[in-house]
């Protein structure tokens, strides 16, 4: 599975919680001969994170890990529909 690309569509700040909750589009290309489909995670990071990575990048590389695995627990046939 690859992530061809990826992009926050909505965020909100959630002020109580000290965190950023936000819609993720992925297109992922699965392995073999499957076309490319559209995955929409929601996710979270901490709204404040020095010294780590831009808070993009963080919500980016969060949903990329929850989709490859929630990826891992679908049965093989509707991992691309």
């Amino acid at each position: 599975m690859r992530i061809l690309s990826a992009r926050v569509l909505r965020a909100r700040h959630l002020k109580d919680l000290g965190r950023v909750e936000a819609m993720v589009m992925l297109l992922v290309k699965p392995d073999g001969l499957a076309p490319p489909y559209e995955a929409r995670v929601l996710t979270s990071a901490p709204a404040r994170a020095p010294g780590a990575a831009p808070l993009r990048d963080r919500l980016l590389a969060s949903a990329k890990l929850l989709h490859a695995i929630h990826a891992q627990d679908l049965p093989r046939s509707r991992r691309a529909a």
